[in-house]
């Protein structure tokens, strides 16, 4: 927002600009720079001139030698080729020696004639990046007199930063208001004449969408001269605002907008059939705008209509059926309020954005539409004549915002702020802002201006409060405080300690994207639906992910391709599983997921790399559930799972339950994730990790363990944990571990076969085990082994 401290004066006096940025910056309304109205400096050397003569070029048919007076006795003779040079334009003229923004003036000699200066656009006066022709002012522009000080382009003109919350201040109202309330004083509004109705011409407005749209203010006008100029000073603070001027008609609207917050637009009534409405679109309904372009919109989207057709696009642009032009007789204007909810977003959809969307997405003032209305048609009638017809107030009392009172307490304050504020100043700062406050014996009840959208809460006011008084000015206070600390139960195990564990084991957390590539999931996840995106960002991220396994492999791919061959990888995550009512019944699991490529170690000149495999992904797991204090209840159970290579997948399993899977990554699946190295990766649900067994007490052994080791022969499908299982269940209490520590497969064994060799450890805390009683032991494992498989013990 660009605010231009000579319009802001109409207002209320704003004092020092140094200081004014200052306290505007502290108040929330950021200044992000302050700069002259124009770049143009030279005050003696470019002035108001009159063309009183233009005779043709002897020899050149674009060029015209113009005689201009610039209030001296001499008069200039200056070569001009600027279309719009004409007998009694009043221009702006560049003398000899003149500096402009970009260039210096000096005399020359233009196909045989002489220039004593040049005559200027506004493009080379610095007022613009773009120019057809000469600038042109008013008539009655004082011939002589400098430019800079005709157009005051010494002034200042400030461009703030607005927060989204306050729409309030996109007028120079609005920033008048928080002027006012800084100096204490009261923003004096500009007299806006009601326009009497000379003629009785009305439209008739239809009010459908009372939701969207609960006000709507119109007027009829005829006989307006649509060549009349628009004066230079509207030109001029259009342009300081940052809009260039297109006709009369549009500028004033422009201009009420700019200065009190209105957005308006003009119809050409002649092109209305039948009445006004505003209502929903229709879906797929086409309208071409002011622009060109023509849009197809949904039915969400609110139009201005007549009996007909969708005649323009409510609160963003208007339409080009029923655009002003010269030949206009008649014209409408609008001045509406159209709902925040209503336009929020819309235009953003359809790949634009106009002031007006910009003003209405923010909130406008329910309460200014009749002002706006007499402001403008007062303007237009004034400067190009014509007539009014009656204004027309449509209304839906019932559907406009309501402002429900706010209660304020002192307390409040203090608990917010950190201080006090007196009762006193804070009632003065609501009332400048425009509060309507009323005091009662708790605090102060406050019920919100029309103007501000973004006051819901206490807070807000407590805000409000804090920035007038200045933050700045609030005293600093070392407050003490007990703090609440939360009892931890000792059996419980946060995600942030599972995080620690892994990174003590050499992984990297990764974090990835919930949104995966279809095709890549369904790769790695054949089975379950996958919940799909309504509105994806890319198609490969149209689907929710089931594992996280998609994320982590791409992350893998990208590590490989930059030459970085080890990874070692894990990520907490959320994974979504589809139920049987589809997205309905979505569930959602917390997992962890680990994968890892390359050596086990870090290259080192005290060790020779060795390749990771599944055993060490596999101990890394047990390591990192011994968080739990119950790693031994984890099993694995071969799995034929289609994303691992046969034979080196696993299903884990605790208790029975299964809850994950480890295994090598296919190579064919690998190849099309672009990852080429051996790769092995897990998933388990991390439920499982966040409750702990409780540490017992259990009395140190008396007496010595007994060391046993048993080679077995067995086929060569029989699982390790099959086995350790069924001595465990053999053995009973006084087998305290059983370790699987050689695997042989070769010489003196079938082909389909191998020799697995346990050390098995005895342990009674009643009296030493003799060797007899071991021998049992042993001989009883032995029996039941071959009793239900097919085993033999190896010599």
């Amino acid at each position: 927002m660009r605010a231009c401290v000579s319009w802001l004066k109409q207002w209320v006096d704003p004092g020092n600009i140094e200081k004014l940025v200052e306290q505007l910056t502290l108040a929330g309304l950021e200044v992000a720079r302050v700069e002259p109205a124009g770049g143009l400096s030279d005050h003696a050397n470019v002035v108001i001139g009159r063309i009183i003569s233009c005779a043709r070029h002897p020899d050149a048919e674009r060029l015209q030698v113009c005689e201009v007076d610039i209030g001296r006795e001499d008069r200039l003779s200056i070569v001009c080729g600027a279309p719009n040079a004409r007998k009694g334009l009043v221009t702006a003229c560049a003398r000899v020696g003149a500096t402009l923004p970009n260039m210096q003036v000096e005399a020359a000699s233009i196909r045989g004639c002489e220039s004593q200066g040049m005559l200027c656009s506004a493009m080379e006066l610095g007022l613009d990046t773009s120019s057809e022709g000469i600038v042109e002012f008013d008539h009655d522009a004082p011939v002589g007199q400098s430019v800079v000080e005709y157009l005051k382009l010494s002034e200042p003109v400030m461009e703030l930063e607005l927060t989204p919350n306050r729409g309030d201040c996109l007028s120079m109202l609005g920033i008048a208001r928080e002027v006012a309330e800084i100096h204490g004083l009261t923003a004096q509004p500009s007299p806006v004449n009601p326009v009497v109705a000379g003629i009785e011409d009305i439209l008739s407005v239809d009010l459908v969408a009372t939701r969207e749209c609960p006000r709507y203010v119109g007027r009829v006008l005829k006989g307006v001269n649509y060549s009349r100029k628009t004066p230079d000073w509207i030109v001029e603070r259009l342009r300081r605002s940052g809009m260039r001027s297109i006709n009369l008609v549009v500028d004033v609207t422009n201009y009420v907008m700019h200065e009190i917050g209105q957005p308006m637009h003009a119809f050409d009534m002649n092109k209305i059939r039948g009445g006004v409405r505003i209502r929903m679109a229709t879906r797929d309904e086409k309208l071409r705008l002011l622009d060109g372009k023509e849009v197809r919109l949904g039915s969400d989207y609110l139009v201005i209509a007549d009996h007909e057709r969708a005649i323009a696009l409510a609160g963003i642009m208007g339409g080009a059926d029923t655009a002003i032009t010269d030949e206009s007789e008649t014209i409408f204007l609008e001045s509406a309020f159209f709902s925040p909810d209503a336009i929020r977003g819309k235009a953003r959809k359809l790949g634009m954005q106009t002031d007006a969307s910009y003003r209405f997405e923010r909130g406008v003032d329910t309460d200014i539409q009749i002002k706006a209305m007499e402001m403008a048609s007062d303007l237009i009638i004034s400067i190009a004549g014509g007539s009014a017809g009656p204004l027309m107030d449509v209304v839906s009392e019932e559907d406009l915002p309501r402002h429900d009172p706010i209660m304020l307490k002192p307390s409040d304050l203090e608990r917010v702020l950190g201080d006090s504020i007196n009762p006193s100043t804070t009632e003065s700062i609501l009332r400048n802002l425009g509060f309507v406050v009323e005091q009662t014996p708790e605090g102060w009840c406050t019920t919100t201006p029309s103007w501000r959208f973004d006051i819901q809460t206490s807070y807000d006011l407590v805000e409000e409060v804090g920035r007038c008084f200045g933050f700045n000015a609030i005293q600093p206070r070392v407050r003490t405080f007990l703090p609440n600390i939360h009892d931890r139960e000792e059996a419980s195990i946060s995600v942030h300690d599972v995080k620690l564990r892994m990174m003590a084991l050499g992984y990297h957390e990764a974090v990835t994207y919930s949104f995966v590539d279809p095709v890549v999931q369904d790769r790695l996840m054949p089975s379950g639906a996958a919940i799909r995106l309504k509105n994806p960002i890319a198609e490969n991220m149209s689907v929710m992910r089931k594992s996280l396994w998609p994320g982590l492999l791409e992350a893998v791919s990208n590590n490989l391709n930059r030459q970085e061959k080890r990874v070692r990888l894990f990520e907490v995550g959320t994974v979504f599983e589809a139920g049987q009512k589809g997205d309905e019944d979505c569930r959602e699991k917390r997992v962890l997921s680990m994968v890892v490529c390359g050596s086990v170690n870090p290259r080192q000149w005290a060790a020779e790399e060795t390749p990771v495999d599944f055993f060490d992904l596999k101990g890394d797991l047990i390591n990192a559930f011994t968080l739990t204090r119950d790693a031994s209840s984890l099993t694995f159970k071969s799995s034929d799972h289609p994303v691992f290579q046969p034979g080196q997948g696993a299903e884990i399993l605790i208790e029975g339950q299964s809850i994950g899977f480890i295994g090598k990554l296919h190579p064919a699946r690998a190849k099309q994730l672009g990852i080429d190295a051996d790769l092995f990766m897990l998933e388990v649900d991390m439920q499982h990790f966040l409750h702990a067994k409780l540490p017992q007490f259990i009395d140190v052994p008396r007496f010595p363990p007994v060391h046993r080791d048993l080679a077995l022969v067995v086929d060569e499908k029989v699982e390790v944990t099959f086995i350790e299982d069924k001595i465990r269940l053999s053995a009973g209490s006084l087998l305290k571990s059983v370790i699987l520590f050689d695997v042989f497969r070769g010489r003196n064994l079938d082909r389909n076969t191998k020799s697995m060799a346990f050390g098995l450890t005895f342990q009674s805390n009643l009296g030493n085990l003799t060797a007899h009683e071991i021998d049992d032991l042993v001989e009883n494992i032995i029996q039941d082994l071959k009793t239900r498989i097919n085993v033999e013990l190896r010599e």
